[in-house]
């Protein structure tokens, strides 16, 4: 099989393949226009480009690349027709090369669609009379092309999409008779020859046995093609053919039996990318005389059962195999589609009242009997459903017993557990992450309808962002911007609003492909996990509240609550990374000493929060967090300088995510943080810090606390030390220094220490008054507040000098400085206090 591949030049190359195992390929539907098709001997000589056909070649390369497809099929050009047993092998293939398509795309080149129309899937009426006459639905090998491939997309003549198959297909059904299970896949084995004859019936062919030939995929039958023998004699044999394949399986078989109705789902139109998973997944499960199992897991809304879907659609339409679902979302899930694919196999007894339905199942798919088949069992979360013991000594004690073992079956489970995945097939495991940001963009870009919502890029690439590329978060996101007519920058000034994210990501949206009874919400996605592990691990259960109280990023395993034993703390962490809910950071040699560190998700730490908050328990782990903290972090200094500085971010984080700086109780914590950040060096900070603890001290306890004491002279050390800096840094008139010198002179206040803080308030006010202004509002308030000073040395009598000062200073013209006009009239003298 010859391929196209496109050059960095613009140009085109044709690379050949193994027909059993091609790369992914996107491939073209059009009719031909006589003598402007570029052939196979054009394109190997690089001739040709002038012919109107090559610009449908191009159009086919843009848009495979804009699907992340490498290579693309067009027939004009891949298959070399001077050759006769080329010819002949390229059109008994042709049904399953189609089938086996990533993209087909149709061409619909007598179909225009005004330039003025932007989003012609919106605005059908622009082009809907021209879709209905097109030529392409009366051509007879575009039958073939319309139902074999998994997915086709309609454009125009000059590549507007227009809409798929399935958007499009009551458009289609009117048009072509054609029934709509047919277009939405249904095995064509299942129709009579009479209605798929009928489907052909008025389609037209330039060479009259083509018109036969073009049918053989349809049929599923493959004959040596002899031009010249004409349309009645090649549709004898046509006929001869099928009825010779009818003959050969009685109806009792239970060979050939199409069980594609047994999907839940209809194939997603909108799946995109993945595509070395789905490679790897064909490669393991999909070999002949042997039987395989193989287990996806990952995090809740990865797009784990997807791509299961994805794989069960790709593997009727290339593999020929069965393809049963079954839901092990509970017991009664499981049985129930066994009792499905019984029915549907016709078992013998399956239908009787007392009949062992999963053991009758069991049986005949272990049985020969059954042609090849590839069983998915999906949303194998809980451990029990599959795994637990049932009170029963008649029956097989797991439900993981009744699944069928033969050589010419495979099984794929997935599960949300790494453990669960384990257990299931410890030596075949796929691990599923979040997506990359361009196969993101692309998903978006399909779930959104109107193309206009996503003109600002910069603003989509922030969404990714923010939704952590997670393919479940960017399909809730797109059906609320659809739903809403939102743009992306609008859903993210949303999104940013205090307590919005809790509210968008619990927005219920509909979602074809998951189950009813699966709410399609992110938290609702998680909480159920959450709950299956409070079940399932209790340490783990708190080790999840916990992390959800601190910061998400670089948590060490020393600063988790301790455990009964380090194996069930060893075992709560792998239940947490198995869940994808952390994971572990990679260290360098250096580093390794230092124990284990973890991430949490973004998005799995908010909606951890919110579990907290459904179950009333956020208050009391908060205080958990902080007991913890202050077990663990120091009053400063260097002792295990290397161990605690891993834990101050997370002290930091508590205190300024959950306000406990109003907390008189847990102002402890944020006095370890004070001091830790001056053993730091980090004084600004520090200051920062210690000015929070005096403030709620005082307001809780009262100014001549101890505490509070303590806390004004760790605030005066801090505030001293950082105007030395400053000063020295920055300059005296630098507004970072002034600030510094502010805030002295008001800790000075508080410890009484008048004749000190007036001395800085004068020089501070000064330096104010020159640098902002008299009338600047930092100079009025920092007046205010050495008048307030004033107030107070007046009421403790403690005053170095005589007179009293009036409650208000005026603001003469004169142009000498406020602070020196105030000081002049109440006649105080300035201390002699300097600082270095």
């Amino acid at each position: 099989m010859r391929l196209l591949k496109r050059l960095p030049s613009g140009g085109f190359e044709l690379v050949s393949f193994s027909d059993d195992d091609p790369p992914p390929y996107a491939i073209l539907s059009h009719t031909w226009t006589e003598g402007q098709e570029v052939t196979y001997n054009e394109l190997v000589a690089g001739t040709g480009t002038e012919k109107t056909g090559y610009n449908k070649i191009r159009f086919c390369s843009e848009r495979a690349a804009a699907d992340g497809l490498e290579y693309f099929w067009v027939d004009t050009c891949c298959i070399d027709k001077s050759t006769s047993d080329e010819l002949s092998t390229a059109i008994n293939s042709m049904f399953r090369w189609y089938q086996r398509a990533s993209k087909c795309y149709v061409c619909l080149s007598d179909v225009v669609v005004p330039d003025e129309v932007t989003d012609a899937g919106v605005f059908r009426l622009a082009w809907q009379e021209g879709f209905r006459r097109s030529r392409w639905f009366t051509r007879g090998w575009t039958l073939q092309e319309l139902l074999a491939p998994a997915g086709v997309e309609f454009f125009c003549k000059h590549g507007k999409r227009l809409g798929s198959r399935v958007s499009l297909e009551q458009e289609i059904h009117k048009i072509t008779k054609i029934p709509i299970a047919a277009l939405r896949g249904q095995s064509l084995s299942e129709f009579s020859v009479e209605d798929r004859m009928s489907w052909a019936a008025g389609r037209t062919t330039t060479l009259k046995e083509d018109k036969v030939y073009c049918l053989l995929g349809i049929f599923g039958v493959f004959l040596s093609l002899i031009y010249g023998e004409g349309e009645a004699y090649a549709n004898l044999r046509l006929k001869d053919e099928i009825q010779r394949r009818q003959e050969g399986h009685g109806t009792e078989s239970l060979r050939d039996l199409s069980v594609f109705s047994s999907l839940p789902f209809a194939r997603n139109e909108q799946f995109v990318g993945r595509t070395d998973e789905l490679r790897s997944l064909e490669q393991h499960l999909l070999v002949s005389d042997t039987h395989r199992r193989m287990t996806i897991y990952g995090l809740g809304g990865c797009g784990k059962s997807a791509l299961a879907i994805e794989l069960a659609y790709r593997v009727l339409a290339t593999h020929a195999r069965l393809v049963f679902w079954v839901p092990a979302v509970s017991q009664d899930s499981f049985e129930l589609a066994y009792r499905e694919i019984g029915a549907r196999l016709r078992v013998p007894g399956i239908t009787d009242d007392n009949a062992d339905v999963k053991k009758l199942v069991q049986v005949a798919l272990s049985s020969e009997s059954v042609d090849d088949w590839l069983m998915i069992v999906d949303n194998a979360d809980d451990h029990e459903v599959l795994l637990g013991t049932a009170n029963s000594d008649l029956k097989p004690a797991r439900l993981s017993d009744y699944l069928p073992r033969s050589d010419r079956g495979a099984i794929l489970f997935t599960t949300r557990s790494r453990k669960v995945a384990n257990a299931l097939t410890q030596s075949s495991v796929l691990g599923l992450s979040d997506m990359g940001k361009a196969e993101a963009k692309q998903l978006l870009m399909r779930r959104i309808t109107k193309q206009a919502l996503l003109d600002d890029e910069t603003a989509v690439d922030k969404l990714l962002d923010i939704l952590a590329c997670l393919p479940l978060a960017i399909v809730q996101a797109a059906a609320f911007m659809n739903n809403n007519d939102v743009s992306v920058p609008d859903y993210i000034s949303l999104f940013q609003n205090t307590g919005a994210e809790t509210e968008l990501f619990g927005e219920r949206f509909e979602d074809p492909s998951r189950y009813d009874e699966l709410d399609s919400t992110i938290a609702k996605t998680w909480h159920i996990s959450f709950d299956q592990i409070r079940k399932q691990d209790q340490l783990g259960a708190k080790y999840l509240s916990f992390i959800a109280c601190i910061d998400r990023v670089n948590i060490p395993q020393s600063l988790l609550p301790p455990g009964a034993s380090l194996v069930q703390q060893t075992k709560a962490l792998g239940t947490l990374t198995g869940y994808a809910f952390i994971t572990e950071r990679l260290q360098t040699g250096q580093e390794s000493d230092g124990g284990r560190f973890f991430d949490m998700h973004r998005l799995v730490h908010m909606a951890s929060v919110w579990w907290l908050d459904r179950h009333d328990e956020r208050a009391a782990w908060v205080d958990a967090a902080v007991a913890r903290l202050e077990e663990v972090v120091p009053y400063g200094g260097h002792e295990n300088k290397e161990v605690w500085t891993t834990y101050l971010p997370h002290a930091i984080y508590v205190a300024g995510s959950y306000g406990i700086a109003g907390n008189a109780a847990s102002t402890s914590l944020l006095d370890r943080v004070g001091r830790c950040q001056t053993t730091l060096g980090q004084y600004s900070a520090a200051e920062t810090t210690h000015r929070q603890v005096l403030l709620v001290r005082e307001k809780v306890l009262g100014p001549e606390h101890p505490d509070t004491l303590t806390s004004m002279n760790n605030a005066e050390k801090m505030h001293r030390e950082t105007l030395r800096l400053r000063k020295k840094v920055l300059g005296d008139k630098h507004p970072d220094t002034l600030t510094s010198m502010y805030s002295l002179a008001y800790v000075l206040a508080k410890q009484l220490r008048y004749d000190d803080s007036r001395y800085l308030f004068d020089q501070v006010c000064a330096a104010y008054d020159t640098v902002l202004g008299e009338d600047h509002p930092t100079t009025r308030t920092c007046l205010k507040h050495y008048h307030q000073m004033l107030a107070l040395q007046e009421q403790n009598q403690t005053f170095l000098c005589s007179g009293r000062p009036p409650s208000n200073v005026g603001m003469p013209a004169s142009k000498r400085s406020i602070v020196s006009r105030a000081l002049a009239k109440i006649g105080i003298r300035r201390s002699k206090l300097h600082v270095d």
